[in-house]
This record gives C-alpha cells, sequence and structure tokens, in this order.
C-alpha cells in the first residue's frame, strides 16, 4: 500500500546540484504516410517494462524513426553522461565538440562557430576543475547545452548554457568578455544565471539569517530575471535537469532537499513554460530521490499492467490506425498520421493515488495512445481546419468504442494557461471482453511540439524570432524552410503569470520578506488555477 500521508513541507532548502535518466513512452508506434502504406512498428515491442528501477527513469536522446520518417520524437534510454569515467580525463575541446555539435546541427555555420567558441571559452575557464563525481566540471555545461541543443533552442541559449559558470566560477571569464565576443543576449541570459546562483552561496547577512532565508533571496532573484528575460529560467531548468542527472555524487541528506526543491520550484516552473518533457523527467528523478520506496512500488505497479495490458493495447492501436487509414477526409487533409503509445509517468501515477486516497494496487490504466496529425499545408489547411481535423479523428474514436462518461476534456477550445492543446478522451475498446480504459489524445504536429517544449519553441534555433515580445513570425513556415509554432498571442499566453510576478514586486517591493514572496509565487502560481468566464464565455 502507498502512503497517502504524504505532504510537501513548505520550507524550501537545498543547493543546484544533481542521476539517472527517464524513460516515458513505450518503445513502439505506429505511422501513416498515405493510405497504401503498410504500417510497422518502429521499435521492438518487448523490451520497455525488462528494465529494473533504476533504469526505468533514465531519459534519454530525441530520436526520430527511420522507418516513419516522422518529426514525432521520444525519448531512449541513455546514460546520464554522454563521457565514460574512462575517457573524462583525456577530453579535449575538440572531442567535447564533436560530441556537442549532433545536437545542435540544426543551427546555420555562423551560428555553429560561434557556439564552438563559446565552447573553447569554457573549456579555458574551467580547466583543472572538477565535479564530486571526480570528472572534468567541463562536462557539466557541455550536457547543458546538449539539453538546450535537444530542444532546438536558438544559438544565443546554447552558447549561454556553456558559460553559464564561468563568470561565477573562474577568474578568467568577465560579462563584458562575453558581450564583446557573443553580444549582449548571450551576455544577459549568463548574467541572470548568475545573479540567481552566486546568492545562496553568499554568507549570512546577519546571525538571525537562516538557510531558508538565503535561499529564498536566491529564489526570488531568480523568478525576477526571467520575467526580464526568460530563456533565464530555460537554461536554468537544463542546468537543473543535468544536476538532478548526477545527483547519486551528492550526500544523501543534500539529494533530499535537492529534489524536494526540484519538486516544490522547478517542475512545476517547467509545468507554466508548458516544457512538459523537462518537467516529467524532474519529477521521476525527484520522486525516485524523495521517496524510493513508494517509487519503486509505482514502478512494478507500472510493469505489471503494462504486461498485463500489451496485446490489449496493440490490437487498439492496429484497429484505430485501419480506421484512420481507410478515412476518405483523413486522406485528403492530411500528409500524415502517427498513432504513439505511451505509458503514463510514475510520479503523475503516485499523484494520482494520493489525490483518490486510495492505493497502487488500485490503478489500473498507465497506458495512452497518442494520436499526432499533420495537416497538408496547402490554402485554407490553417488553425482551425487543424482543429476540425482533430474534432474529427474524436469522433472516429467515439464511433468504433465506447466512451467513457464526462472523461472527454477539449484543450484546444480551452487551452492550458501555458499554451497546451490537446483533445483527450477515455474508452472502453473491448466493451464485451474486458473493462480495459485506454486515454487517448489527439493533437496536431504542431500542438504535439508546443507540447513537448513549450515557451522553449519560440527561442528555436530552427526559426527567425526575437525576443519575448519581437516579431515573431506567423505560424506556417520560414524562409528556412522550418515550421513555426509560435506567435504573439501564444507567447502572451504562455507569459502572463511573468507580468504577474512583476508587478507583485512593484507592488510590494519593501513590504514583503524574500520568503514570503517566494512563498507567494509557489503558492498562487506553481500550484493551482481557476478559470473564470464572463457571460459571452470568453
Amino acid at each position: 500500500m502507498l502512503s497517502c500521508a504524504w505532504k510537501a513541507p513548505r520550507v524550501l532548502t537545498g543547493f543546484l546540484a544533481s542521476t539517472a535518466n527517464p524513460s516515458h513512452s513505450s518503445p513502439f508506434g505506429y505511422g501513416r504516410r498515405g493510405r497504401r502504406n503498410r504500417i510497422k512498428p518502429a521499435l521492438d515491442v518487448g523490451g520497455w517494462c525488462s528494465t529494473d528501477v533504476s533504469e526505468f527513469i533514465l531519459l534519454g536522446k530525441l530520436y526520430r524513426s527511420s522507418v516513419l520518417h516522422v518529426g514525432c520524437k521520444r525519448w531512449q534510454l541513455c546514460s546520464s553522461s554522454s563521457f565514460s569515467s574512462d575517457t573524462s580525463n583525456d577530453i579535449s575541446p575538440e572531442s567535447l565538440w564533436e560530441g556537442l555539435k549532433p545536437a545542435i546541427s540544426y543551427l546555420s555555420s555562423n551560428e555553429l562557430e560561434l557556439v564552438h567558441n563559446a565552447l573553447k571559452l569554457a573549456f579555458e575557464a574551467h580547466d583543472g576543475q572538477k565535479r564530486r563525481s571526480g570528472e572534468p566540471f567541463i562536462i557539466h555545461p557541455v550536457e547543458v547545452a546538449r539539453i538546450l541543443g535537444e530542444l532546438d533552442l536558438d544559438w544565443e541559449s546554447i552558447a549561454a548554457g556553456l558559460l553559464h559558470d564561468t563568470v561565477e566560477d573562474t577568474n578568467i571569464v568577465t560579462f563584458q568578455r562575453i558581450e564583446e565576443e557573443f553580444g549582449p543576449t548571450v551576455r544577459r541570459i549568463v548574467e541572470g544565471e548568475t545573479k540567481v546562483s552566486k546568492l545562496g552561496k553568499l554568507k549570512y547577512k546577519n546571525e538571525n539569517d537562516s538557510v531558508q532565508d538565503v535561499k529564498a533571496d536566491d529564489l526570488q532573484q531568480m523568478f525576477l530575471a526571467m520575467t526580464e528575460e526568460v530563456r533565464v529560467i530555460i537554461v536554468k531548468l537544463a542546468d537543473r535537469l543535468h544536476n538532478m542527472r548526477t545527483l547519486s555524487h551528492m550526500p544523501p541528506h543534500k539529494q533530499s532537499s535537492i529534489a524536494m526543491e526540484t519538486l516544490q520550484v522547478f517542475a512545476p516552473l517547467a509545468k507554466l513554460l508548458g516544457m512538459y518533457k523537462i518537467k516529467s523527467e524532474l519529477e521521476n528523478l525527484s520522486f525516485m530521490y524523495t521517496n524510493p520506496e513508494d517509487y519503486a512500488k509505482v514502478k512494478r505497479r507500472i510493469a505489471d499492467l503494462y504486461k498485463e495490458h500489451e496485446k490489449e493495447l496493440m490490437e487498439a492501436n492496429k484497429i484505430l490506425m485501419k480506421k484512420i487509414e481507410n478515412d476518405q477526409f483523413l486522406e485528403l487533409m492530411t500528409l500524415k498520421t502517427e498513432i504513439c503509445a505511451v505509458c503514463k509517468e510514475p510520479y503523475s501515477m503516485y499523484k494520482s493515488v494520493l489525490k483518490s486516497k486510495g492505493s497502487i494496487s488500485e490503478v489500473n490504466q498507465i497506458a495512452q495512445l497518442r494520436v499526432i496529425i499533420k495537416p497538408k499545408p496547402s490554402v485554407g489547411v490553417g488553425p482551425l481546419c487543424s482543429s476540425q481535423i482533430c474534432y474529427h479523428v474524436l469522433g472516429l474514436v467515439h464511433g468504433i468504442w465506447t466512451p467513457v462518461p464526462r472523461a472527454m476534456k477539449d484543450y484546444i477550445a480551452t487551452p492550458k494557461p501555458n499554451g497546451y492543446q490537446s483533445l483527450h478522451t477515455n474508452v472502453i475498446p473491448f466493451l464485451y471482453e474486458s473493462m480495459f480504459r485506454l486515454e487517448v489524445q489527439i493533437r496536431t504536429e504542431e500542438m504535439d511540439l508546443i507540447a513537448e517544449r513549450g515557451i522553449a519553441a519560440h527561442y528555436s534555433g530552427r526559426v527567425f524570432v526575437t525576443g519575448l515580445v519581437g516579431h515573431a513570425v506567423p505560424n506556417g513556415r520560414n524562409s528556412r524552410g522550418k515550421l513555426v509554432c509560435l506567435n504573439n498571442a501564444n507567447i502572451a499566453l504562455r507569459v502572463g503569470w511573468l507580468n504577474a510576478i512583476r508587478e507583485w514586486q512593484e507592488e510590494f517591493v519593501g513590504n514583503m520578506s524574500s520568503r514570503e514572496f517566494v512563498d507567494t509565487i509557489t503558492r498562487d502560481l506553481l500550484c493551482s488555477r481557476i478559470f473564470v468566464f464572463t457571460p459571452r464565455g470568453e
């Protein structure tokens, strides 16, 4: 039985540090490139639940299916570092560059050169420094840059990821030098990172200050810094993610406090920014450290349920794909459709158990089918038409399977505050044979990309977009032929809460302690939300 009495403490403690890396999706999927193509599994089905507890949450790199040739990306198992302990002492700027370059190959040649220069400067600055694991410190900023590259971030963000510790931890690099060599944007991001991270290392102002007060100052500065430049928090999330992947090298008491802080602050921030991929890994890693026993129970339950319902899931997948392939409307309006089988996250399942005040043994739904649609880029196939295609697929799903009453959620008509859009429905595919319940999510390729990356999609190195409220390119394709996902309305939807932080600071400055400020943010912004509708339904 899971203990349902667990409650996150209100006190924020810990230092930036950080293990293993999680896997989200079941390793099989189907794709469609026209009705005449046969559908083949992208991966072998059996290996997903054969891993042990520590392996299960290893989160890895993105990949594109060579069989399906689709843009949908998923996580694969991989080690927490791209460098083995045997070779870490022999690294050079060029060996690091060869390892990083594939993750940022989407950048132009000029941008790659700038990032390469940033790597060489970081290598020079951190020469001789070691992490707690004993590996060269330079591996950390390179891995941070790799995470940003896997999100297709712009070159400024990646350069800032490489340089984020250089000013604070060395005497070689200054903000002025960064601006001269890489421009004011990179300086602004690195400066924001430095202001955030160095406060937690300051001595107490007086004998009455506590560790919590100093950490609250740190977090307050982080919240304020990201209102000026949101890429500060994007780089900080990548920094925290790699620290969490290597948390096993920290003492046990710090592992617990760092993981709890991650659950209270950084995972909710990632959610607010719509960066669900980062959010999920942060939650699962934190769950493993804060509550290892319940984590192991949840993981075993997921593996048991997957084994129990694997055949039903595969059969449901085939039935739905056949229905989609034979639909004339989809043949006319779409280029391809992919169905991915996705497993629920361990921490998400754990929260559901706590909310229902039940036990993990009562959980019987872990699987989701995610339908990802790519509309044809023809005149008239705009956002409205793309939504209509999603509703059409929803009708197909309800036409072949019995929907569960009051279990349908329309995040297309009413997006989440972070901009997330999708249709969710629960069905019983084999009503007269079993009560196996399946969640089906339906979204366009663009919606899926935004669901994974959130605000980071606005700063993609694949598109020409400038600044938080700059001149975003309208939805469609830019001059490079790359997909553009966010316009100014999308950005405004995602960053309204940033304006609230700034307004609170201006209104209550001098009247609110750092701890009170942080407590307000974490309680009112990071925990819950309320929708208020006008009589017009707005």
